[in-house]
């Protein structure tokens, strides 16, 4: 709200200037109360704590699986955590006034989506690189982490096995250097036609 308040006194002081056919001196277009009212947003917003791992307030965070789990190992976000973690318990939208993002766009940003629920895997699994489950896709190699997909056998292994897969998976992921990525980026979008649900229904 601050940054807009001040953007648009900016912009008309910049309009005017404009107008009489004049080069605005940016040193002077801001004036005391401006820089004032910037000041004191920063300051509000300063904090001495970690900021919170949720983007929500949630009822019974003592009671909720995802939170404890990240408290038991200690994710706390420090400066130093190798991992960060942001938990958004809702649905993306565009209409969210949080993350105006719809799920395809988010997910176009992400490096890496992990999909190893039972609950519709491949459904929520765009054609991007994923992990996904065995059950969901068949394929004659074990895993098709080339092409960027790699395949979490839920079906055949204890959830021990299939856990060490997945970290397997991610671990291997991560030592990928950014041209890897790329390419395999790229053959995994190549493959979309194939991921497409009309093959896929059949």
């Amino acid at each position: 709200d601050t940054a807009q308040s001040v953007k648009e006194k900016f912009g008309k002081k910049l309009y005017n200037a404009l107008l009489k056919g004049e080069i605005p001196d940016l040193n002077k277009i801001l004036d005391r109360d401006d820089i004032t009212i910037m000041k004191r947003a920063i300051f509000s917003t300063q904090r001495h704590c970690l900021p919170p791992v949720t983007t929500h307030n949630m009822i019974d965070d003592g009671n909720d699986p995802i939170l404890n789990t990240i408290r038991r190992i200690g994710l706390f976000n420090n400066r130093t955590d190798r991992v960060k973690v942001i938990l958004h318990p809702e649905f993306l939208s565009s209409t969210s006034p949080l993350l105006p993002l719809d799920y395809e766009e988010f997910v176009r940003g992400c490096h890496l989506g992990v999909f190893p629920s039972y609950y519709e895997p491949w459904g929520y699994t765009p054609g991007r690189q994923s992990v996904t489950p065995h059950f969901q896709f068949h394929s004659s190699s074990p895993f098709l982490c080339p092409s960027g997909i790699y395949i979490v056998d839920r079906r055949f292994r204890s959830p021990d096995e299939s856990c060490n897969q997945l970290t397997q998976f991610l671990y291997g992921f991560c030592q990928q250097s950014r041209r890897q990525r790329i390419i395999q980026r790229n053959r995994t979008e190549r493959l979309s036609d194939l991921l497409d649900w009309r093959y896929l229904g059949r």
